[in-house]
């Protein structure tokens, strides 16, 4: 089969060649239909000081993110059967510790992530812990149905803050940032604001959601963060240190906010005046909940709640990724599809 290789610690990566895998006992054996391109697979491309520090499997096939179907299944799987249509949780939980115990798998004592730790799905074909496997409804395409997983973070950090009847402001218009932002419309905001420097990506994001989309290059966040569109929560994508640092003095007394993005380094913040003094809370949330945000997500796409289909920009073959990854970098689009 083919597959797109991390084979070195360095930038780049490799089509190979390689065996259609077995799965074991308790896996099953995917066939990937679409696989898509997170903001981690760019971390782990260009092989930067977060990737560098992150544990990432060398060499080992890259990729979470997909829709596939199963075509083989280990000798104790019985939750499963040849042929379902599934995506993939990228959570690999222990099953055994405290937090796993607790109905808090997503953020197990021992996890492992699927792409990261393991082989993962860009690939003709993967093997994925049956434990990690959802069965997706046929009312949901394959396209829709490949970007779950990230569609799942910005439903799970909408969950994450009490946002019903509460105005919103979205740090970043990422994929994160543009899920974010539609599951909170979704969720019963009253408003919600999302900003980027990406024009494009803001234009993408007012046709998946009513949002005031806003570039902090060209109009300030003292002029948009304010009067009746003062922000009760904030959702932090971007990962950006300035872009925290700009909009936290704007949070409402009482606010929330909830962190998303992946930060390089340390933060420098005033969290006395804008977090103590004003008794706000904050949150970081990891993936999603295992397994009420897929119920719940699935629910809100069913109900044509949730349009995330402006935010497919891209679909690629695999043998194309080096193009793909180009278009990922460049902000031009805003997820990118590969099919093996």
């Amino acid at each position: 089969m083919r597959a797109l290789a991390k084979v070195n610690p360095g930038p780049g990566a490799t089509i190979q060649h390689r065996e259609i895998p077995i799965p074991k006992d308790n896996e099953v054996l995917l066939s990937i239909k679409i696989a898509a391109i997170c903001g981690t697979d760019l971390h782990i491309y260009d092989w930067n000081p977060w990737a560098a520090n992150a544990n990432i499997q060398i060499p080992g096939i890259m990729g979470h993110e997909c829709v596939g179907e199963v075509v083989d299944i280990g000798r104790k799987v019985t939750s499963l059967s040849k042929g379902d249509r599934v995506s993939v949780e990228t959570h690999i939980p222990c099953g055994h510790c405290q937090l796993c115990l607790s109905g808090k798998p997503h953020i197990c004592e021992n996890l492992q992530l699927f792409g990261l730790q393991t082989n993962g799905c860009f690939a003709e074909y993967a093997t994925v812990p049956a434990i990690c496997v959802r069965k997706i409804p046929s009312s949901i395409p394959d396209e829709i149905a490949s970007v779950l997983e990230p569609l799942g973070v910005g439903v799970h950090a909408a969950q994450k803050a009490d946002i019903t009847g509460k105005r919103v402001a979205v740090l970043g218009a990422g994929p994160i940032g543009i899920f974010s932002a539609c599951s909170c419309m979704a969720l019963g905001a009253e408003s919600v604001s999302i900003s980027d420097i990406q024009p494009n990506r803001l234009k993408i994001a007012s046709e998946c959601a009513d949002v005031t989309a806003w570039n902090p290059l060209t109009s300030k966040s003292t002029d948009v963060l304010t009067g009746t569109n003062i922000p009760d929560v904030i959702i932090e994508t971007t990962g950006n240190e300035r872009a925290l640092q700009e909009a936290l003095p704007h949070l409402r007394k009482g606010g929330q906010v909830v962190l998303a993005g992946l930060f390089p380094g340390n933060v420098s913040l005033n969290l006395s005046n804008d977090l103590v003094f004003k008794e706000a809370t904050l949150y970081g949330i990891h993936g999603r909940r295992m397994w009420s945000t897929w119920d719940l997500m699935e629910d809100l796409i069913s109900s044509k709640k949730l349009n995330i289909q402006p935010a497919l920009t891209h679909h690629l073959p695999l043998e194309d990724y080096k193009e793909a990854f180009q278009i990922s970098h460049s902000g031009e689009g805003v997820k990118v599809l590969l099919t093996p």
